[in-house]
């Protein structure tokens, strides 16, 4: 990756390179037609038809409270297209659902704009908030790699794209169209979003260092000890020769699940990248190796056609299962909750423990004593 200029500067003296990098689409937008034809036909694409004509503006406030960053407009002053651009900054209280209503029944779309590493995440969170709107949303499988595409009953629109599935046929059309000016802004733009996409260290802020979140990490560690200790007492788990491990990022310890191999773990990457919260079970089967992956993975189908999913494969192939962590309720209902979870899981792999153990007896540590690749 080569750094621009721009990307140097929006993350050197921008504290919300977002607003930047929404400013500089919406520029880029508003001044060349081949770019505006680019996004309508990369909509049309996943079966989103959207004005020709669309009027863009950035940064449009209404008496919602909302206000999203980009929002295209028809030749009747109605907001047809809702842009979103996100890049670390989590979702606020009004998306989707204060956007969504903002656009007219016969045709709207709102659109996310994320990091290719966000597009689960992200994704998950939305359908997440649909369903607890009781909005009905149907999903559709689109062709292109990390474009999401949901359908309203009404005929609304929610598409996630990542920042590359977005630019790159936008500086195709450029390319082609030889306006030279307009595709070295999305070079500009986009080697923003590259240094956003694989920064390792993003600016720390005061805020960060102030706050008091970060206990929050500890507290999920514990929660991972007594969730562990409350299944043996159970006898769903046993721990017995396993041992437990804590690196950059994530705390968690082994266990063997109703015989089956397992990682209790507090996540902070897989929180990042798949779902919204900090506790995960990792899932290596009888024989600890990958051998066991596909049974295990066809045991747990139900938690990963869930809507949104709880099942995640990894980058590792071993399936992953996010853990939800009940909102405003006391330590033991949070306990409660994860045991539910965790049983609930056991019963799903029972069969799996109780088919063939590995010769010789259970192993006493897993092969590799690492967590799976996020």
């Amino acid at each position: 990756m080569t750094e621009t200029l721009f990307a140097h500067l929006a993350t050197r003296f921008g504290p919300h390179p977002e607003n930047l990098a929404t400013e500089a689409l919406g520029y880029i937008l508003r001044r060349s037609l081949p770019a505006r034809d680019a996004l309508r036909d990369l909509l049309r694409e996943v079966g989103v038809i959207v004005p020709s004509s669309l009027i863009y503006r950035n940064q449009v406030a209404g008496g919602d409270g909302a206000q999203p960053d980009l929002v295209g407009f028809d030749d009747h002053g109605n907001q047809r297209l809702i842009v979103e651009a996100k890049f670390w900054a989590g979702l606020t209280s009004h998306q989707p659902v204060t956007y969504l209503d903002r656009l007219p029944r016969d045709g709207g779309t709102l659109v996310f704009v994320v990091p290719a590493a966000r597009v689960t995440l992200i994704w998950g969170e939305l359908l997440r908030r649909c369903t607890d709107a009781e909005i009905s949303l149907q999903e559709s499988q689109t062709s292109i790699p990390d474009v999401r595409l949901g359908t309203l009953g009404d005929g609304r629109r929610l598409v996630l794209v990542s920042w590359r599935a977005l630019l790159d046929p936008i500086g195709f059309r450029l390319e082609a169209a030889d306006d030279r000016r307009a595709r070295e802004d999305v070079v500009q733009l986009r080697g923003l979003c590259e240094r956003m996409d694989a920064e390792a260290f993003l600016p720390v802020t005061s805020e960060e260092l102030t706050t008091q979140v970060y206990r929050r990490v500890i507290e999920f560690g514990r929660l991972v000890d007594e969730v562990s200790t409350a299944l043996a007492r159970q006898g769903v788990a046993s721990m017995k020769g396993l041992r437990a491990i804590a690196g950059n990022g994530y705390s968690g310890r082994y266990l063997r699940l109703r015989g089956v191999g397992c990682f209790l773990v507090c996540d902070v990457r897989k929180w990042m990248k798949f779902a919204p919260t900090p506790l995960w079970l990792s899932v290596f089967g009888v024989r600890w190796d990958k051998s066991d992956a596909s049974a295990v993975r066809r045991a747990l189908a139900p938690l990963e056609s869930a809507n949104p999913p709880r099942m995640f494969m990894a980058g590792d192939g071993f399936p992953t299962v996010a853990l939800e962590v009940r909102v405003g309720a006391e330590r033991g209902a949070v306990v409660k909750s994860l045991l539910d979870q965790v049983n609930a899981v056991a019963d799903l792999l029972g069969p799996l423990g109780s088919v063939e153990q590995p010769a010789g007896g259970e192993k006493d540590t897993p092969p590799d004593d690492a967590p799976q690749e996020v």
